[in-house]
């Protein structure tokens, strides 16, 4: 009993730690758009990322591809669905949302990520945050909203939901369903498996429109700053993090991972005083303190109150 206490406790960590890779690496992705923003044209550089996610997953997961058992139709669907939720839709939405709306309204709707996760995880598998999860969220997103509205109430009076906001909130509830639906399809296939397969099913969306965007707005070449830059994007944010993310909501589930989306934030702006010399302000301070607070409150007590379906096959309605 002690040694399979102690292998699920270790597991429990390990998720943890891919999880808060992947964070930062995500963190690290923002400012790598920034950077690459004028050079490649937005569609043609979410399919570059697919491919290049795809060159670095597909021989790592070859073998594993071949010992897998065959998806059937219904599975076919569910990886196809991953694919379109957690890399097609987001990149697109994104990019859309961010020409529309300012990035202190961008940033509050992100920092959503956690609550509509669970909100969501409510209404498909009737499962209710615990109080620390819940508390430990609330505490997170005031430390983001301090930290985006730059400890001014005001900017929070200024919100406003415009059409930039609306195809941004579009992003946040594509990945939350990504979240829950990628955690059922790995009931079945591994997390590797499950992320080249999303990979695919992205890619032949994404190749088509980066290809028709490129064409129309004719190739510039890149210098090799700028591929480097398109590299991090595609093997590491794409391939690497979206692994390790994907291994995290196996092992403890979307509600408790979506928690560690608030940490991109924390990586990103820490990222941006780094590499771009930003400076840090004393309400940086305070928002980060409450979101790392936060994120270690909701992880505290791991218990879920879980409300029996009336059937055992609503449960799995994902």
């Amino acid at each position: 009993m002690h040694q399979t206490t102690s292998s699920g406790k270790s597991t429990i960590l390990k998720a943890y730690f891919f999880i808060l890779i992947s964070s930062l690496i995500y963190g690290g992705n923002v400012i790598a758009g920034r950077l690459i923003a004028a050079e490649l044209p937005p569609l043609t550089l979410s399919a570059i990322r697919a491919v290049l996610a795809l060159v670095i997953l597909l021989p790592l997961s070859w073998s594993q591809m071949k010992s897998a058992p065959k998806p059937n139709k219904r599975e076919l669907l569910q990886l196809m669905i991953v694919g379109m939720f957690g890399i097609a839709i987001p990149y697109i939405t994104l990019l859309i949302g961010l020409e529309h709306a300012t990035g202190t309204n961008a940033s509050i709707v992100f920092a959503t990520m956690p609550v509509v996760t669970n909100i969501l995880l409510f209404m498909f598998h009737k499962i209710i945050p615990s109080k620390f999860q819940t508390i430990g969220m609330s505490i997170s997103f005031l430390g983001l909203l301090i930290v985006f509205t730059q400890g001014s109430p005001t900017h929070i009076l200024s919100f406003k939901l415009g059409y930039g906001e609306m195809i941004l909130f579009i992003n946040v509830l594509s990945i939350g369903l990504f979240n829950l639906i990628g955690q059922s399809v790995m009931e079945k296939f591994s997390s590797l498996v499950t992320s080249v397969y999303s990979l695919i099913f992205a890619s032949i969306v994404l190749i088509p429109m980066g290809t028709w965007q490129l064409i129309s707005i004719g190739w510039r070449p890149l210098s090799i700053s700028a591929w480097l830059i398109v590299f991090y994007m595609g093997f590491l944010s794409a391939g690497i993090a979206f692994l390790l993310n994907l291994y995290g909501i196996n092992k403890i589930g979307s509600g408790q991972a979506s928690i560690f989306n608030n940490l991109q934030h924390v990586f990103s702006i820490t990222l941006s005083i780094i590499i771009l010399k930003e400076s840090l302000a004393s309400y940086h301070w305070v928002g980060f303190t409450l979101v790392i607070f936060g994120v270690i409150l909701s992880l505290t007590k791991r218990s879920q109150k879980v409300v029996r379906l009336q059937s055992q096959s609503s449960k799995q309605a994902i």
